[in-house]
């Protein structure tokens, strides 16, 4: 079994006017054995109401969405379930894929009266 590296790391897409808001990854590398399971964990403090973001790069390739809060969906076997009482957006997989190995970055953004655009 290949042993599997995954980085991570926090964005945080502040508008004017906004309140104090924290994000942190307690790791900034994983490794895992193909085929085991792996979280990347993502902490965040805010007061309000945020929008939670995981978005990937794999090697030699932009950045892309992976996951929102607000989709609930499972994307490359991937989840994440925000726990607003925790501060937590964790991101999970139960069986991780040599094709898994990028940057994994964890993104927050408020949520503003008449912002319509989402954190791309």
């Amino acid at each position: 079994m290949k042993p599997i590296l995954i980085s991570v790391f926090v964005m945080i897409f502040p508008h004017r006017g906004a309140r104090a808001q924290t994000v942190t990854q307690p790791e900034d590398r994983i490794s895992v054995t193909e085929g085991a399971p792996v979280q990347v964990n993502c902490n965040y403090s805010y007061s309000g109401s945020p929008y939670l973001f995981w978005y990937v790069q794999y090697p030699k390739r932009g950045l892309q969405l992976l996951l929102k809060h607000t989709s609930g969906e499972s994307i490359k076997g991937f989840t994440a379930n925000l726990n607003n009482d925790e501060g937590s957006f964790h991101l999970k997989k139960p069986s991780a894929q040599e094709e898994d190995s990028a940057m994994y970055y964890c993104a927050l953004s408020d949520t503003v009266t008449g912002f319509t655009r989402e954190a791309e």
